[in-house]
């Protein structure tokens, strides 16, 4: 399967093998914000497999190296640009023979001002001849997943629903025009000119921050046909041929029930109940780790794209997460025929696994990933005990479906809320995400319960604010809009749910699934999810003459899919998609649940199915910014840290170093197993 992440980490390595020096090896050098997003995609053992002996950073003293050629992977920014020029300006010389340099494009795009400024710079400092290229990459994105992308930018959604000054229709459009550029490098990567169907509200008012989608549509594109004016040539054609794709653009408002909900399955349940921190490529968790001799020690563990055993699971809901581990198990244990030595031959529990992990010293690696998710597992169940979310999850799942496990209507939803949140136990977190839950599934708010709520539950200041802001989003006392892209039938619709979601803890679907269905299966309410068409694109095809259509051949891209390869040998044939491929964007951050679901609908549809939003968020981080959105906005951080001057000022003569060559012997054997920290602090 060759989802985005593959896709980019294709168009990084082909970069770097475009640059063939005369001396074979060569240097890559990056800033703190391409290097996130190199780093998302590539591991060092596949950049240094490409004749690449250094990666620095420019914003960083490095050791001058004036018989090697550089690329640069850059931020087009005046910070970069003036670094670069630095580099080529030193009193003793320039830090490389030659200059390859690549923009990382997107938001932050080289504008005439920025690039006349950088042109000056370069011939002040008599730097232009050493610049053999320069050329724009438009990968201004990182990779999580397989089928997972982001915008790593938590702040868009406090920009763009709060209720202050930086809210007004100015700084929204600015806000937007920034996320247009970036999708326009998601599609330039997939190589896809997407049609585009976006979400447009039928009962709310036309201010901007409540038809985001319609207004982020139009900015897409027109960067879409901008940039295929100048590329005539784009899409390229794709093997096999299909018709072009449909970019799919939503917002947080589209489902207000899912970022609440506890989720079950092994990765939600990591990130929402673990100690966890982000990482670009996935999360870290830190536990204690019980030795062969009783004493304990620190153990970090990486959860990423490239461990088999955690792509297995990922998806799973927690009771099929503990039988796949011990069955993955013991299935490792049997195809390497590897003796318990004279204890039991296959584990039944996960208290086994720990036991005979300990005889596997010769598998160190496999051991060591089996361990961490038994750790991990049994972490998630006692939270899952700790907190009641037996009992929690139950009427969660109640709220949001509408219904009981056996069909029937939940009755006295506020009675059963309140012993849960008068319980002492019961976090504020945890209290204040079933009010909001309750608040966002009711037809309608009876303001003296949700007093009787909040007074029970006796939350601070912020859990209140949270509460008070989701009308923010667009949740009103008196809801009957339909956001799921189907038309509302009239009477209850029956349906076997134990057939459909074997759990009663995993009944709701998330809104966004359910939308990408109706696309696919054709039953998408046009109205509420209608495809756009620049005018552009409608005067060109009113100039066409009939004969053409018929010549026309389908935009097509060119990677070879194997997103669906369901081989029966080595040499099967991968399974061409049943259709063209489908871009998801959500507007202020996408869960983990509405990740599994693009999973779902793939395997389901037999299609490519890439789904990306600003941020991922979790429930507790959703109420923190909800909370937020009543308050002034901190300054924006800038990733590339503001330039103070050359770095090189006080640089001292230094002899040249020759560099070895770095060949795949060289590299460590743990970097071909996890993406690599190009640049560890200090």
């Amino acid at each position: 399967m060759i989802g985005i992440d593959e896709i980019l980490k294709k168009r990084f390595l082909e970069l770097i093998k475009t640059v063939n020096p005369a001396g074979r090896w060569k240097l890559v050098v990056v800033d703190s914000l391409s290097s996130k997003i190199l780093n998302s995609a590539c591991k060092m053992y596949d950049i240094l497999e490409e004749n690449v002996t250094l990666v620095e950073n420019i914003e960083k003293p490095r050791q001058p190296y004036p018989s090697y050629e550089a690329i640069y992977i850059l931020t087009p920014c005046i910070e970069s640009c003036s670094r670069l020029v630095d580099d080529f300006s030193r009193p003793e010389g320039p830090m490389y023979a030659a200059a390859h340099v690549h923009f990382i494009n997107g938001k932050q795009r080289l504008e005439n001002n920025t690039f006349n400024e950088f042109t000056r710079l370069l011939n002040a400092a008599n730097a232009s001849n050493d610049i053999r290229s320069l050329k724009e990459m438009y990968v201004d994105f990182l990779v999580r997943e397989n089928c997972v992308y982001t915008l790593d930018d938590q702040r868009k959604f406090l920009g763009l629903f709060a209720n202050s000054d930086e809210s007004s229709p100015a700084q929204i459009e600015s806000q937007l025009e920034d996320i247009a550029k970036q999708l326009l490098c998601v599609c330039v990567t997939i190589g896809e000119n997407p049609m585009i169907r976006y979400h447009r509200p039928l009962d709310d008012k036309k201010t901007i921050n409540r038809r985001i989608p319609e207004h982020l549509t139009r900015l897409v594109q027109a960067e879409l046909d901008a940039f295929c004016a100048t590329n005539p040539e784009f899409p390229p054609p794709r093997d096999p041929a299909l018709p072009s794709g449909t970019l799919i653009i939503l917002d947080r408002t589209i489902d207000h029930i899912s970022p609440f909900l506890h989720e079950f399955t092994y990765q939600a349940m990591v990130a929402d109940l673990l100690q966890v921190e982000e990482i670009p490529a996935g999360l870290k968790y830190e536990y204690k780790y019980t030795q062969e001799d009783g004493t304990t020690q620190d153990q970090e563990v990486t959860l990423i794209e490239t461990d088999p055993v955690y792509t297995a699971i990922r998806h799973m809901h927690i009771a099929s997460t503990t039988e796949k581990l011990i069955d993955d198990f013991n299935a490792f244990l049997n195809e390497n025929k590897i003796s318990s030595g004279g204890g039991p031959t296959t584990a039944v529990s996960l208290n086994d696994m720990k036991n005979m992990i300990g005889n596997l010293p010769q598998y160190q690696e496999m051991k060591t990933r089996f361990s961490a998710h038994m750790n991990i597992a049994a972490a998630c169940m006692t939270e899952f005990k700790d907190q009641n979310l037996e009992t929690i999850g139950l009427l969660e799942q109640d709220m949001a479906c509408g219904e009981t496990p056996d069909g029937e209507q939940p009755t006295n939803l506020v009675e059963s809320l309140l012993p849960i949140l008068d319980d002492p136990f019961t976090s504020n977190m945890v209290k204040t995400r079933l009010i909001l839950l309750w608040i966002a599934t009711s037809d309608t708010v009876d303001p003296e319960d949700l007093e009787s709520l909040l007074s029970v539950a006796r939350l601070d200041q912020e859990f209140k604010d949270a509460i008070e802001n989701i009308t923010l989003l667009g949740v009103q006392l008196s809801k009957s809009a339909n956001r799921q892209g189907q038309k509302t039938k009239k009477g209850k619709k029956k349906k076997n749910i134990q057939q459909e979601v074997p759990f009663d803890l995993s009944r709701y679907v998330p809104v966004v699934k359910r939308i990408v269905q109706g696309h696919i299966d054709n039953t998408i309410d046009q109205s509420l999810f209608p495809n756009y068409t620049s005018k552009n694109v409608r005067q060109k095809s009113l100039r066409r003459d009939p004969s053409e259509v018929v010549k026309e051949v389908p935009k097509l891209r060119v990677y070879k899919t194997q997103w669906h390869k369901k081989s029966t040998g080595a040499n099967a044939a991968p399974k061409p998609p049943s259709g063209p491929p489908i871009i998801i964007f959500i507007v202020g951050g996408m869960t983990y649940s509405e990740i599994r679901s693009a999973y779902e609908i793939a395997e389901t549809f037999d299609r490519e199915v890439y789904i990306g939003s600003t941020h991922i968020i979790t429930p507790d981080k959703f109420v923190e910014d909800l909370g937020k959105l009543d308050k002034v906005l901190p300054p924006p951080k800038s990733v590339v840290p503001v330039y103070t001057g050359s770095i090189h000022a006080t640089t001292k003569k230094t002899t040249e170093k020759i560099l070895p060559p770095r060949t795949t012997s060289t590299v460590p054997a743990s970097n071909s197993s996890k993406p690599y920290n190009l640049f560890k602090k200090n």
